[in-house]
């Protein structure tokens, strides 16, 4: 075993956390960051930003279902939808589960990002960017919002974590 099968992610000034690789898919950065996807050994496929763990394959739903249902579920009947963030698809994949939503627009920062999202990382999203009631629109998320005269019955932020120089901050 060599320092090339893991990938250290660096979680602190004494703290560093090594996954074991079974294969690299993409390494490179984007206008906005470093992305590697890989796969892991007890992980399965995983994404991470700037060196950070975004998600991975054996427990992504596990927080996207969580960031999703409480708030989708706490309105009646909801119908209109944004996401900021989200390059991944699957927070949209929980909002299209809802039957009351007619229209979701997401928003993110990094086009290259979500391109590679949905070529590597199609589980997540299991399709959910083709759904005709997803609108996908790649400028700041923040900006949009302080633009926009939309009004959304739920809006959700899904972004990385805002370590400076990030798209998060």
């Amino acid at each position: 075993m060599t320092e090339l099968d893991w990938f250290a992610e660096r979680c602190g000034d004494n703290h560093t956390v090594r996954f074991r690789l079974k294969g690299e898919i993409y390494r490179g950065r984007s206008s906005f960051q470093t992305i590697d996807i890989l796969d892991t050994a007890e992980y399965g496929r995983m994404l991470f930003l700037d060196g950070l763990a975004n998600s991975s394959e054996s427990d992504e739903f596990i927080y996207h279902e969580s960031l999703v249902h409480p708030a989708m579920l706490a309105q009646d009947h909801p119908q209109k939808i944004c996401i900021i963030g989200g390059a991944e698809g699957a927070t949209a994949r929980e909002v299209l589960r809802h039957p009351s939503v007619a229209r979701v627009v997401m928003v993110d920062i990094d086009e290259m990002l979500v391109g590679l999202c949905r070529e590597h990382l199609s589980r997540w999203s299991q399709g959910a960017f083709d759904d005709p009631r997803l609108e996908l629109h790649f400028t700041d998320g923040r900006k949009l919002l302080e633009d926009t005269t939309q009004v959304f019955d739920v809006i959700l932020v899904d972004l990385s974590d805002p370590v400076p120089d990030s798209p998060s901050v």
